[in-house]
């Protein structure tokens, strides 16, 4: 379950990441960490599994840290989808410091709906998803907060 939640909170991430050039954002190529923040909205779920879903959910934030020097090729959806598993995406760059995303994915497994944006001021950027994925046995939605920093050169 633990794989379904940062799958969760990173599919928005890589999709939208896909259809962002650097040099048409207020982006700074390099090295960047960012922390991510979970909470779940709402579960619709056997009672055993919502008490784990929720635990889970109460972790601590998650921090990543990636060499970015061109989004868009740095970050391939299509080696992330499970087999099976469709996607489609639309985003909208709204200025060069920010862009809006809605993404739907259909698997065996079942659906995913990601809406969300992400704001670029240079050395920093703030992203706000919110997700509802949904099983045969399940309904969970989230709101994921992610704040990035550059934090300098790659190696």
């Amino acid at each position: 379950m633990t794989h379904l939640i940062t799958k969760v909170m990173f599919t928005g991430l890589i999709v939208a990441s896909t259809h962002l050039h650097a040099e048409n954002y207020d982006f700074k190529p390099g090295l960047w960490e960012t922390t991510w923040k979970s909470e779940i909205v709402e579960i619709d779920a056997p009672p055993e599994m919502e008490k784990m879903l929720r635990s889970m959910a109460n972790r601590s934030d998650y921090t990543e840290t990636e060499c970015i020097n061109d989004i868009a090729s740095t970050v391939n959806l299509e080696s992330e989808e499970n087999e099976g598993e469709e996607c489609q995406t639309n985003s909208n760059r709204i200025s060069a410091n920010k862009m809006v995303f809605e993404t739907s994915c259909t698997s065996p497994d079942g659906a995913t709906k990601t809406v969300g944006e992400m704001h670029f001021n240079g050395k920093t950027s703030t992203s706000k998803l919110e997700v509802t994925r949904s099983e045969e046995s399940m309904k969970i939605k989230s709101k994921l907060v992610g704040n990035g920093k550059y934090i300098g050169a790659c190696d």
